[in-house]
C-alpha cells in the first residue's frame, strides 16, 4: 500500500513543471506561483486536521524541513525562467540520487549495492537527457537549480524516519507552516506584484497547482513513505520523470526522443 501511495504521488507531483510552465507563460511570477502551491494545501490542513499538534522539537523540525522545501521550490521556479525549462526538470529530477547520497551522509543509511547502482543509473539518466539539450547557463545558475533536488532529498529522507510524536498529519501540517513562514514575507518584499487569477482558466490551473500537484500527493507520500521506507520511497519516486516526460508529450507538444525514452527506462 504504502508503495501504490508514493507512486500515486509521484504522478501529481509529475504535474507540477506543467502547471508552473503554464501559469508562467501568462504572467504569474515565480514567487506567487510557488505561495499558490504551498498556501492551499496548508487552507486544507488547517480545516482537516482534527488533533492540534504539540509544539516540540520534532514538529519544529519538520517547519524547518518545510522551509527548505518552500527555498528548494523558489529556486526551481526561478530556474524556469533563467534557464531553459527542459533542463530544469531534468535536474530536478536528480533528487533520488540526491536522496540515497544524503541519507548515506547525514541520516546513518547504510550505503548498500542496490542503493549505490540506482544512484549511478539515476545519474546516467539526468545526463543522457542533458546531453541531449544542451545545457547553457553559469555555475551559479546550475547550484541554484540544484537547490531544488537536494531540498527535495531531505524531504524524503525526514518524512520517512519513524514517527515519534507526530504521525502524518501533523508532520504534513508541520512542513505546510514551515512553507508559508518563508514564502510569505518573500511574497511581500519581492519586486514583482502577487499574481491573482483573471480568469476561470487561470484559477483552473492555481486550484490544480494547490490541490492536484502538491495537497493530494503530498497526503499520498507523507503516508506512503512511513510504510514503504526510504529506499522504495525512492525507487518508486523516480517514476516522477517518466510522467512529467508524458505529460510535457501530452499537453505541451513536446516530442519524444529516443534519448528521453533511453532516459525513462
Amino acid at each position: 500500500m504504502g508503495g501504490w501511495m508514493v507512486l500515486a504521488a509521484a504522478f501529481g507531483f509529475s504535474s507540477n513543471p506543467l502547471l508552473a510552465q503554464l501559469l508562467l507563460s501568462q504572467g504569474f511570477s515565480a514567487d506567487s506561483i510557488t505561495l499558490y502551491r504551498f498556501a492551499i494545501p496548508t487552507l486544507l490542513m488547517l480545516f482537516l486536521i482534527k488533533k492540534r499538534p504539540v509544539l516540540d522539537i520534532e514538529f519544529l523540525r519538520f517547519v524547518v524541513v518545510g522551509g527548505l522545501s518552500a527555498v528548494g521550490m523558489l529556486a526551481f521556479m526561478t530556474s524556469l525562467i533563467q534557464l531553459e525549462p527542459n533542463t530544469v526538470i531534468l535536474m530536478y529530477y536528480a533528487y533520488p540520487m540526491f536522496t540515497i547520497l544524503l541519507g548515506w551522509l547525514c541520516f546513518n543509511r547504510t550505503m548498500s549495492r542496490n542503493r549505490m547502482i540506482a544512484a549511478i543509473l539515476i545519474a546516467i539518466a539526468v545526463g543522457i537527457m542533458q546531453d541531449a539539450q544542451g545545457v547553457n547557463a553559469s555555475w551559479l545558475d546550475i547550484l541554484v537549480c540544484l537547490v531544488a533536488p537536494a531540498s527535495y532529498a531531505v524531504v524524503i529522507n525526514m518524512f520517512s524516519l519513524p514517527e515519534k510524536s507526530h504521525g502524518t498529519a501533523a508532520r504534513m501540517f508541520a512542513a505546510l507552516l514551515g512553507n508559508v513562514m518563508v514564502l510569505v514575507p518573500v511574497t511581500l518584499f519581492s519586486q514583482h506584484a502577487f499574481s491573482l487569477p483573471s480568469t476561470l482558466e487561470q484559477l483552473g490551473l492555481v486550484l490544480a497547482l494547490g490541490v492536484l500537484s502538491a495537497a493530494l500527493p503530498q497526503y499520498l507520500f507523507s503516508r506512503g513513505a512511513q510504510l514503504a521506507e526510504m529506499e522504495k520511497t525512492t525507487m518508486i519516486s523516480s517514476f516522477e520523470v517518466v510522467f512529467a516526460l508524458g505529460l510535457a508529450w501530452l499537453f505541451l507538444g513536446d516530442a519524444l526522443s529516443m534519448n528521453g525514452i533511453m532516459a525513462a527506462a
